[in-house]
């Protein structure tokens, strides 16, 4: 038991509370870490391994959108085989059948084939998400929720970028590379299976309609579609663009993991800014910088230094946008649906998520590598116009009813369950000392209603 010096201050008791939880959970981690790497890797090694094969940018933004659409299907599905069976199976189950599906991408290389298969890779890894997220979920409480949300972040983005770096080792023309993603996401199974931990229970949430969601906060269901399809687009076609754009392996391994690596760096500073001043003041900000960023991507030649400084500044901009609209819908939904609604959003955000890489790899086609930032300029313009529409029609929730900003991106329905349990807990302790009241919204007349006392913010 961890006993407080004489004088020691609750903050260091809370320090200690955070580093005993994230001791707790390190299976967990390790074994995501594992994943992001391995799943990092192949999602830059499969357009290298295209490129070499002639495949066309349409072929392959096809392939990734149906990716996508395996998300979708794998975190909506995976409730019920973990009613059946349990956490630890199943994620063994769909973390092996993920690293078998590697390495058939590399014996059958055709666009169909690689499509069907990356479409199990995206149910599985989906299903994989929802696990561990739930587990960690499960672990985390009040005062170490903030702790574990943020190396969760940490390890998903840098687990990301350090798999896209690896290809750096091997050729994408042959085994080598593809055997080294298997074995990544195989030895995921290895700290889960061994670990001490007992699952967690499985998550339940009466749902929330998308048209119901749209009437309460258009901005958000919107905002999530717009900037989920520039998201996806980054992280699935950037490695197609540099391709098409002729870049080597190197240069593009730099472009990919660029804005991976910017995603971290203006998280919390934005997502604090959201907190003290109107969010949707704040999004409008954030999404015409990243479209003037989008501009100027498009401007300057692919095989520029710049390009790679470009990318960065352009990924701390564009990832923190799904938080803050996910931050906005919690300003207006009354608390005892936020989980709901934030599972909603997730699948509002997987309709842009899968429309991304089709339409990013048909412009390619048409219009040429510069058509990559010049599609994601125009989608997050017409997010900023549609905001600065949104401000005049409809008054802003007052700062200080607005919820917390958390660090998030668009992931599988069980983080999205997560995430409404996050913004929720932190409530839950001023909530009981307030009486909960209706807020009532009228959408064509915004100074007729009134705000609960509780601070839901509408």
């Amino acid at each position: 038991m961890n006993i407080a010096p004489a004088g020691g201050s609750a903050a260091g008791t809370g320090r200690n509370s955070a580093v005993s939880s994230l001791l707790g959970v390190w299976a967990l981690f390790l074994a995501f870490l594992f994943l992001q790497v391995g799943t990092g890797l192949q999602r830059i090694l499969l357009p290298m391994r295209a490129e070499s094969e002639g495949f066309s940018a349409g072929s392959m933004g096809m392939v990734m959108a149906i990716h996508f659409a395996g998300y979708l299907l794998g975190a909506k599905g995976i409730i019920r085989a973990l009613a059946s069976v349990g956490h630890i199976r199943v994620f063994a189950a769909l973390a092996s059948t993920a690293s078998t599906a590697v390495l058939v991408n590399a014996v059958l290389v055709f666009p169909a084939s690689w499509a069907a298969v990356y479409f199990v890779g995206g149910v599985c890894n989906a299903g994989v998400l929802v696990i561990l997220e739930s587990w960690l979920n499960d672990r985390a409480t009040n005062e170490t929720r903030g702790s574990i949300l943020g190396a969760y972040m940490m390890i998903m983005m840098g687990g990301t970028a350090i798999g896209q770096l690896l290809l750096n080792v091997g050729s994408p023309d042959g085994f080598e590379l593809f055997v080294l993603s298997s074995v990544l996401i195989s030895l995921a199974v290895v700290p889960v299976t061994l670990s001490a931990s007992t699952a967690a229970p499985v998550p339940s949430s009466d749902p929330m309609p998308l048209r119901e969601l749209y009437r309460t906060i258009p901005a958000a269901v919107v905002g999530i579609i717009l900037c989920s399809f520039v998201q996806a687009a980054s992280t699935s076609m950037a490695a197609v663009f540099g391709t098409e754009s002729g870049l080597g392996a190197g240069r593009i391994t730099l472009f990919t993991s660029a804005a991976v690596i910017g995603a971290i760096t203006l998280q919390i500073p934005l997502g604090r800014l959201s907190d003290r001043y109107p969010r949707r003041a704040v999004i409008m900000v954030t999404a015409a910088t990243s479209c003037g960023l989008a501009v100027i991507g498009a401007l300057i030649s692919a095989s520029s230094v710049a390009i790679i400084v470009v990318n960065m500044a352009f990924g701390a901009f564009v990832f923190p946008l799904y938080g803050q609209f996910v931050a906005l819908a919690n300003d207006w939904v009354t608390p005892e649906k936020r989980v709901a609604a934030a599972s909603t959003l997730v699948l509002a955000s997987s309709f842009g998520a899968m429309a991304a890489p089709m339409g990013i790899g048909m412009a390619l086609e048409a219009f040429g590598p510069s058509a990559y930032f010049w599609s994601l300029a125009v989608c997050l313009a017409v997010l900023t116009v549609y905001l600065a529409y949104r401000v005049r029609v409809r008054q802003a929730v007052p700062v200080e009813r607005q919820s917390t900003f958390q660090p998030i991106l668009a992931r599988s329905g069980e983080i999205a369950h997560s995430v409404g349990r996050w913004v929720l807990h932190p409530l839950a302790g001023w909530q009981h000392h307030h009486h909960r009241h209706e807020c009532e919204i009228d959408e064509r007349h915004p100074s007729h209603w009134t705000w609960p006392s509780d601070g839901a913010g509408g």
